[in-house]
């Protein structure tokens, strides 16, 4: 498991934090305790993504890692906390999330009773905008969701995440997810001008220092992404990334499984998101964010005889 696929893993588990009640199903899923291999399959726009590891979740905290590899990082997940162990290194942070986002614009829609690893589950259709764009497989002893089918805005399979295997109670963690002592709380900031308090339904939640920079945090009440300004120049350092055109200029964008990173430059500063956002949400959030420094004269030219 790469750092990049940790970092993937953070930001797609730290959204189900910051989510809404969402008729209790998350709630009731995060109280749950649980083990098992997890995969993660998605059909994005740039191909196949797909990964396999090891979760586990235990009063309220979740941890991935990778069981087939030494030395690689485990991800710890919990309210308001994010750690990742790589080797000797630790890099943790806790965040103390101000702001709640609103489920307001999902609805739970058909419950159906199904099975899921031979156990009794129900399939909780999440809607939004009229349409249908999340499946929830719930564990019917345990309220564990064990599996999360993600749509696009066409109605079509983005992301299947689910469960492999599936076991419950005591939960035995890797050695490196002991992470020893105390961690400070980080306090949210303003946020910078630049940013939208509203796009798409995404609400901007909490801001945070960086180094050289800011960490925003938006969600819609399920789906969620941190978007980065900065004065440093921003790569993703990755061999199967893309260039795209969209909003006037150009973006880098890479997918891991369950996740997409895409940075640019704007006139402001360089900037990065990284979300479990499928690709219609992920265009509609790009649209109202600012957008990217257009080019030089030359390019301008271009921009105007071909968009």
């Amino acid at each position: 498991m790469s750092p990049v696929v940790a970092l993937v893993l953070s930001v797609f588990l730290a959204g189900t934090t910051v989510a809404g009640d969402l008729g209790g199903y998350l709630e009731d899923s995060a109280a749950s305790e649980f083990a098992g291999e997890q995969l993660v399959a998605c059909d994005t726009p740039d191909g196949d993504r797909r990964s396999v590891f090891q979760i586990a979740q235990s009063e309220g905290i979740v941890t991935a890692w990778a069981s087939d590899e030494a030395g690689v990082p485990i991800v710890t997940v919990g309210p308001g906390t994010s750690t990742i162990v790589e080797g000797e290194t630790v890099e943790a942070t806790l965040v103390e999330g101000s702001v709640m986002a609103d489920d307001e614009i999902y609805s739970v829609g058909e419950e159906t009773e199904t099975t899921f690893l031979g156990r009794g589950a129900l399939d909780v259709s999440l809607i939004r905008d009229d349409s249908e764009r999340v499946l929830l497989t719930v564990d019917s002893e345990t309220g564990a969701v064990v599996r999360t089918r993600v749509f696009d805005g066409a109605g079509d399979l983005y992301c299947d995440r689910r469960l492999l295997s599936f076991e419950t109670g005591p939960v035995e963690l890797p050695v490196e997810a002991e992470v020893a002592g105390e961690l400070e709380s980080v306090e949210p900031i303003t946020a910078p001008d630049l940013l939208p308090e509203d796009v798409e339904g995404f609400q901007l939640l909490d801001t945070y220092q960086l180094d050289d920079g800011t960490l925003s945090y938006y969600s819609d009440g399920f789906f969620s992404a941190g978007v980065v300004i900065t004065g440093r120049p921003v790569s993703l350092a990755v061999d199967d990334s893309v260039t795209f055109r969209s909003n006037g200029g150009e973006y880098r964008r890479e997918y891991q499984a369950g996740a997409v990173t895409v940075t640019w430059a704007t006139e402001q500063g360089n900037m990065a998101l990284v979300g479990d956002l499928p690709p219609d949400l992920l265009e509609a959030v790009l649209d109202g964010l600012p957008a990217p420094a257009r080019q030089g004269f030359f390019g301008r030219i271009w921009e105007s005889l071909f968009g």
